[in-house]
């Protein structure tokens, strides 16, 4: 059997990022593919081989403050039940590999995988140096290298990563993104075709997401379709002031899916074990969801749930979500006036769900000719 590796953000508790990782590896075994994700890659007589490949990790380890500042700005400890069931969903989805022996990375290479680059902003420059999401260290295999939907989230790459990022992505085989503005970013850094394709959550059919959301425990004191779902992925006091207008306005349930210590004081129904079955659940049956959350926005689109979108204070990552509400004529989903809750129950995902149809059929096509 064909093997694929894939890259990408896929061991946090980030509920999108498992399930946009889960999608991807769904693909790629319908089209015929073992697949694997690389947790770490650290083959020292290969990185030593290679002094380029030693000198970014160095870097990046020494910068390391730099970015766990920007992905994580604040620790969050998880329940020991939810990280027991966070591990079940890990060896039921997202099989992985740590690399760290040379005769085990020899033995990988054996059967001439494919790797590819995943999507999520595994490409933010807060990493630093490109490394293992660039696929640097199968930069000299010979392998065929891919990215699918990758995201660098920022405007602008700093001067001293650029060299790195054209000498990596220039040699991958194809490339793709997720959204224009990586793209314009790229014209005049990397001199290789790149076309935009969809996040992973979406180009799988929602038969997939409804298998997963079945597995989901939830209290019995939830009220089905009579609650309002409310998921932050940034800590923003913002957010909880709309909340509680739509609390006063609304005779609902709040329920919350918490990233923070903030997110559990709330005064509401608060599910502290949850997986990516649960969140798929939650949204499946709320009756209107609140949140910041990208990947909260593409299921419930899926899955034709009301949707009220928060702006997030950290503006780079706006693009994404007006990609999103662009092509899928949702623009109307985004909160502009956070001062008071309005409600806006007339909407229809219909339009989206064509071009969705069109979009899906365009990212498979991209994928088979990528790996064939």
């Amino acid at each position: 059997m064909k093997k694929a590796y894939i890259l990408t953000f896929f061991y946090s508790t980030n509920y999108g990022s498992k399930l946009q990782a889960t999608a991807l590896g769904k693909q790629l075994e319908s089209m015929g593919y073992e697949v694997r994700f690389i947790k770490t890659f650290w083959d020292i007589p290969f990185l030593l081989r290679h002094p380029s490949l030693m000198y970014t990790r160095v870097q990046n380890l020494i910068h390391r403050k730099e970015t766990q500042d920007f992905f994580n700005s604040e620790e969050y400890e998880i329940t020991p039940e939810r990280q027991k069931r966070i591990d079940r969903y890990n060896k039921d989805y997202l099989k992985f590999v740590t690399v760290k022996k040379h005769a085990q990375w020899k033995e990988i290479l054996k059967d001439n995988p494919v790797f590819i680059a995943g999507s999520d902003i595994i490409w933010q420059p807060a990493l630093g140096y490109p490394d293992k999401y660039f696929l640097d260290f199968a930069y000299y295999t010979g392998c065929k290298r891919i990215s699918y939907a990758s995201s660098v989230g920022a405007k602008k790459l700093p001067a001293k990563y650029r060299k790195y990022y054209k000498k990596y992505l220039e040699s991958f085989d194809a490339i793709s993104v997720r959204e224009n503005a990586t793209i314009k970013l790229f014209k005049g850094i990397v001199n290789k075709k790149i076309v935009k394709v969809i996040d992973p959550t979406l180009l799988v059919d929602r038969k997939t997401w409804d298998e997963i959301g079945d597995q989901a425990k939830l209290p019995q004191t939830i009220r089905k379709d009579n609650y309002i779902l409310c998921y932050f992925v940034m800590n923003d006091e913002r957010y909880w002031e709309y909340v509680r207008k739509a609390a006063a306005q609304e005779n609902a349930q709040i329920v919350v899916l918490p990233m923070h210590k903030q997110d559990e004081s709330q005064p509401y129904t608060i599910i502290t074990d949850g997986t990516p079955s649960e969140f798929i659940e939650l949204i499946r049956n709320a009756k209107f969801v609140i949140t910041d959350s990208f990947h909260a926005s593409v299921f419930s689109f899926l899955y034709d749930k009301e949707l009220y979108i928060l702006r997030r204070a950290r503006q780079d990552e706006d693009e994404k979500f007006n990609d999103l509400l662009t092509r899928y004529e949702m623009k109307e989903r985004m909160v502009t006036d956070e001062t008071a809750f309005t409600r806006n129950a007339e909407f229809s995902y219909e339009n989206g769900k064509k071009v969705l149809e069109q979009e899906r059929a365009f990212a498979r096509d991209y994928l088979d000719k990528a790996l064939n």
